[in-house]
């Protein structure tokens, strides 16, 4: 039920939101800056997270795992104490119900709206290499309420008469209160912090990127990169189970190489393809006791972490008439799944942490925008500069999240 937003930026290839997947919010390119000249631009992107895609590729909403029905069984194996766990079934039993039958179902909303402010330098240190840097700070908004439905309430109030005939009316109370809000309940048990609605900006992931043209024929330009996402986001609260990080607390390294065909003045087909390496960590992690639960009171401070490696592929048509921009294009992704190991519990404990990472997503990007580099060129324009809008649709996916994403970027050349 452990559910982290993460906000992830880059230079040429800007993206946004996660998991650990990021759908771009910009068309590829092959291009750099010429010697001397310097951009400073300012990128807005604005996204939600309510639904996903599931393990299946079905779409479901991201609260969706608070939806399940409490059975007996449920109540007996969340009780840390073989005391308790002994009352519990002793009642059950004395009340002729067996550990399938239900009391009702928990159920769950949690709405995330964020917003990435992105400042980007880059410099064209010569005709063929540029480098560049981008500062990202997270702004989020985060609702998030749980509740139960009660469905049964003829067992509910033959196992509070149950616990009062055993002499254990302490149990009763306890009994009663867990299920005004089970999914509260079990988490204060557990150690978790209670599930509540904040608002937060951070500081995320600064990136660095490199890119060289490796070949420029007029028609045919391609270009290779390097990047290297620097820690300096914070992380998701080990103590949270719904949590908007601003980055992952480890080191990527990535290289790419991005194609332009140039078909005239007007038309440009363009594609590239990237892979990154998420590199191993440490981290703390709660180590789940059970497959169809993450929630756990077990905490492995110094769990060894190795995210699962990205690659990812673009294709886009772009055409242009006197600064008018217009572009679409395709976008596919894929990562591999994580790693965990550890030595405070049993392996295959940790084998847990691994069910449902691997991600992969297909999406469209539209873009349309206008820049004044004609009317500059021309003596037209005191300032050369650009203005795009683009929004991004993740059509089909892996465990990702599928709400849309609309980015504004600014750019000023100088």
């Amino acid at each position: 039920m452990k559910k982290t937003i993460v906000i992830g930026m880059c230079l040429g290839m800007g993206a946004a939101f996660a998991g650990d997947l990021k759908a771009p919010f910009s068309l590829p390119s092959a291009r750099v800056l010429p010697k001397g000249v310097r951009n400073l631009s300012y990128k807005n992107v604005m996204a939600t997270a309510e639904n996903k895609y599931g393990a299946n590729g079905e779409s479901v909403v991201i609260a969706d795992p608070f939806f399940k029905n409490i059975t007996f069984a449920d109540v007996i194996k969340g009780k840390l104490d073989p005391v308790d766990k002994g009352a519990v079934k002793q009642a059950m039993l004395s009340i002729g119900a067996s550990e399938t039958d239900s009391f009702g179902q928990t159920t769950g909303q949690v709405n995330i709206a964020a917003t990435a402010h992105v400042p980007v330098f880059a410099w064209g240190f010569s005709s063929k290499f540029t480098g560049a840097i981008a500062v990202p700070i997270l702004k989020s908004s985060q609702n998030v309420s749980t509740g139960v439905i009660q469905q049964n309430q003829a067992l509910h109030d033959s196992m509070k008469a149950a616990l009062t005939a055993k002499g254990v009316d302490f149990k009763v109370a306890e009994f009663d209160n867990k299920m005004v809000d089970p999914i509260q309940s079990k988490l204060e048990e557990y150690g978790y912090k209670r599930l509540e609605n904040e608002d937060k900006s951070q500081l995320g992931d600064i990136r660095l990127v490199a890119k060289y043209l490796a070949l420029d024929t007029g028609a045919n330009r391609i270009v290779v990169s390097n990047d290297l996402t620097v820690p300096t986001g914070k992380d998701s609260d080990v103590n949270e189970v719904v949590d908007v990080a601003s980055g992952d607390d480890q080191w990527d390294v990535g290289a790419g190489v991005a194609y332009d065909y140039v078909l005239n003045d007007y038309w440009t087909i363009s594609t590239d393809g990237s892979y990154t390496f998420q590199l191993p960590d440490r981290n703390p992690e709660r180590i789940p006791m059970y497959s169809d639960s993450k929630v756990t009171p077990d905490v492995d401070g110094n769990t060894e972490r190795d995210l699962g490696d990205i690659a990812a592929f673009n294709a886009a048509g772009k055409w242009r008439y006197e600064g008018v921009n217009l572009g679409a294009g395709y976008t596919y992704q894929y990562k591999s799944a994580d790693r965990y190991n550890g030595n405070a519990y049993a392996s295959s404990r940790y084998d847990m942490l691994e069910q449902d990472t691997v991600q992969h997503m297909h999406g469209v990007v539209v873009t349309g925008g206008y820049d004044t580099m004609t009317l500059f060129k021309a003596k037209k324009f005191p300032v050369p500069l650009s203005l795009t809008l683009s929004h991004t649709r993740v059509m089909s996916g892996m465990n990702v999240v599928n709400d849309p994403i609309t980015a504004l970027d600014f750019s000023m050349f100088f």
